[in-house]
């Protein structure tokens, strides 16, 4: 069920929702590694958002929607801590749980008040291209802010 709001900007986001199956949030930032994109529409299908930092449009809104596609249609479902290699061409991405999504994603939040649902969020990571993480020493993506805890690394992920 897609929750319903008088508000005229969250009625769209809703009718948006019914259409595509799911609405892009915006967040832009004066630097480019602090402007992302997230998902509403997720929590209805009983899986966290996504949010994406750090890329442009062309890619970012492609992304989201390829993935939110496959998860409404149960091809895809994303854990903190899993690794994968067919979300973002050319990167592996990890995807981290967001520690505080009312404060990251706040239109989602407004979006399910009140319809007894909280709004959970995955945060998909892409390293430099030198596939170093923002946590790791020596990346040039080191201003991407990572809104969780990395769970693990990807070879603690192939050896597991």
């Amino acid at each position: 069920m897609t929750a319903g709001q008088p508000d005229t900007g969250l009625g769209q986001i809703g009718e948006a929702i019914e259409r595509d199956g799911v609405y892009l949030a915006f967040v832009p930032q004066p630097a480019l590694l602090e402007t992302c994109w997230y998902t509403i529409g997720l929590t209805d299908h009983r899986h966290p958002e996504l949010i994406l930092f750090g890329l442009p449009p062309d890619i970012s809104r492609p992304v989201l929607h390829t993935v939110a596609e496959e998860v409404i249609e149960g091809r895809r479902t994303c854990v903190a801590g899993q690794y994968a290699d067919d979300v973002l061409e050319g990167h592996p991405v990890t995807f981290v749980a967001v520690t505080e999504p009312d404060r990251y994603l706040p239109v989602a939040t407004r979006f399910y008040a009140g319809t007894g649902t909280a709004v959970e969020a995955l945060q998909i990571v892409w390293p430099d291209r030198y596939h170093r993480w923002p946590w790791q020493p020596g990346t040039h993506v080191d201003d991407m802010p990572v809104l969780g805890q990395n769970l693990s690394s990807p070879e603690e992920t192939a050896t597991a």
